[in-house]
């Protein structure tokens, strides 16, 4: 009889623990799968100065990582990581983190062979955006920046009611909008550069013209104003990869002060973590302090290669916070080397390990690790031991495991046992792998 009733208590605590967040999942189109033979990414090169054996591993299998990512990637979000992850990966010089303007406006300069075309992000991003109409877009040549003033608000890709979301696709779009004419077949009928730079501009406009709080934080959400910690790494990095491809360092300095205006509002200072909101999940949910910390590095990583030295006192301000949020979410690491999914949590149901999240926050702090080495090199060795555990959870047929529910079904919880399936946990794989081999260590 005892165990009958602990048995029962166990059920109720977890129907209790899902029954706020039941009310706020994410909506889920139907998921547009692919094929495995549709999907064939190149082999890597990985960095032979690293002597971890997981890192070999995560080498090895990513690939298949990425395949998988794109068999079942579907919401705007996840399209967004997932063609982030892919230039990080297969063209870095495309990104804040290794940016390099010939690379980026070489297709547009008239080279007719474009050595290392996105065509991996290119393939992705074009597939989302067939269904785009660019009936009212321009016509005619002239330069692509100018399309990003004066735009129609519309977003890219449906946000299924987020304001945020579908700005995570605005760098992907973005490049393909310089690489139309230069990355060759991609399976999906390509509209101009001029279609997808007009595109972007509206993407831009739709964001600006959203709700937004007092201070002039921008809403995660279209219909009202609500902040997420999501919104971390879909709004600010695509402000601030339009302000370094564009030489605007107004639109650089938008992105930093918006990410500093969510940190604000949602960092728990006692603590040093990040709630997911301030509103109906206050919990400190590991994903949403990756989201943060991944976000404010391609922040970080787009203000340095554009030269904005006029910010140098808001960098600061933001590494600092970041410095403490590491420390904070290191010292949370449980017995398996990885992060709770809701941290600070007595409810064993809330506080499961979760790979997803841990692999976004070991990707950002290789990311920050390259930029203030001084304050990461202290919880590298916490990190190498989180790097290995993720790996660790990654099983035969390519899939990351142990992972929270990206659509929050049943509340934002992983199951042990059961076989989810994460599109961003996929992705984050890979972005954390680009971020150590950047690092080199």
């Amino acid at each position: 009889m005892v165990a009958i009733l602990v048995a029962a208590l166990v059920v109720l605590q977890l129907a209790e623990a899902a029954a706020v967040l039941r009310q706020h999942t994410r909506a889920a189109p139907a998921r547009r799968a692919e094929d495995d033979s549709t999907v064939n990414l190149p082999l890597l090169s990985y960095d032979h100065r690293i002597p971890d054996p997981s890192y070999l591993v995560l080498s090895t299998k990513l690939p298949s990582i990425l395949a998988r990512a794109i068999q079942i990637t579907s919401h705007s979000w996840e399209v967004g990581t997932l063609t982030e992850a892919l230039l990080e990966v297969y063209n870095p010089a495309l990104t804040p983190f290794a940016y390099s303007v010939a690379a980026f406006h070489g297709a547009l300069d008239g080279q007719t062979r474009v050595p290392n075309a996105p065509r991996e992000a290119a393939r992705v991003a074009a597939k989302f955006l067939a269904g785009y109409d660019f009936s009212s877009a321009p016509s005619g040549n002239g330069g692509l920046d100018r399309l990003l003033v004066n735009g129609t608000p519309r977003a890219l890709v449906d946000g299924a009611g987020s304001l945020g979301d579908p700005c995570s696709l605005g760098p992907a779009a973005w490049v393909l909008a310089h690489f139309a004419g230069a990355v060759g077949d991609v399976g999906t009928p390509l509209a101009s550069g001029t279609q997808y730079a007009w595109a972007v501009g509206n993407q831009l406009a739709y964001l600006q013209q959203g709700p937004r709080s007092d201070n002039g934080a921008i809403s995660q959400r279209e219909d009202k104003f609500e902040l997420w910690a999501d919104q971390g790494y879909m709004v600010p990095p695509f402000l601030a990869y339009l302000g370094l491809t564009t030489n605007n360092t107004a639109l650089l300095e938008q992105a930093l002060d918006q990410w500093l205006l969510t940190s604000s509002a949602l960092l728990d200072t006692t603590h040093n973590l990040y709630r997911h909101l301030n509103t109906w999940d206050t919990r400190f949910w590991a994903t949403g302090n990756g989201w943060m910390l991944a976000g404010l590095m391609r922040v970080l990583a787009s203000i340095a290669a554009g030269g904005a030295g006029r910010l140098v006192s808001k960098v600061s301000e933001a590494e600092s916070i970041a410095a403490r949020v590491f420390v904070a979410l290191f010292d949370r690491l449980d017995d398996s080397s990885r992060l709770p999914n809701y941290m600070d949590e007595v409810d064993p149901a809330l506080a499961h390990a979760d790979s997803a999240g841990t692999a976004a926050v070991i990707g950002a702090f290789y990311r920050f690790l390259m930029l203030r080495p001084d304050l990461a090199r202290p919880m590298q060795g916490a990190a190498e031991r989180a790097f290995a555990a993720v790996v660790d959870k990654i099983d035969p047929d390519g899939w990351l495991t142990a992972v929270v529910d990206p659509q929050g079904t049943h509340g934002f919880l992983v199951y042990p046992g059961a076989q989810t399936r994460s599109p961003e946990g996929q992705s984050l794989l890979a972005i954390m792998w680009a971020a150590r081999t950047a690092a080199g260590q």
